[in-house]
């Protein structure tokens, strides 16, 4: 692969085989490189990263987001939580 090509590989696609991915798992459609927003409702709370590169069936929808990246997510909202929990800690209930 040349240079070219890897700087064309978005982050966290670097070690999946591209030719595995050319048509969908769920229903074999053609699968495209596309930026997509993640998103996550936990708690009262809304988590987003947008502009994540992903492949979507053009056929059916189905978004298929590489590992890397989906550990990046569930970080950013960890980090979001704990952040919180240091503003505003529980109070201790009197005995």
């Amino acid at each position: 692969m040349s240079k070219k090509q890897k700087k064309d590989i978005p982050r966290g696609f670097e070690d999946f085989p591209q030719e595995k991915m050319k048509s969908c798992q769920a229903c074999g459609g053609k699968l495209k490189l596309e930026n997509v927003n993640l998103e996550e409702f936990e708690a009262g709370k809304l988590y987003l990263m947008e502009n994540v590169s992903a492949y979507v069936c053009q056929n059916c929808g189905e978004i298929w987001v590489p590992e890397p990246i989906l550990k990046e997510f569930e970080k950013m909202m960890e980090v979001a939580k704990a952040r919180k929990k240091r503003r505003h800690p529980k109070k201790k209930k009197k005995a």
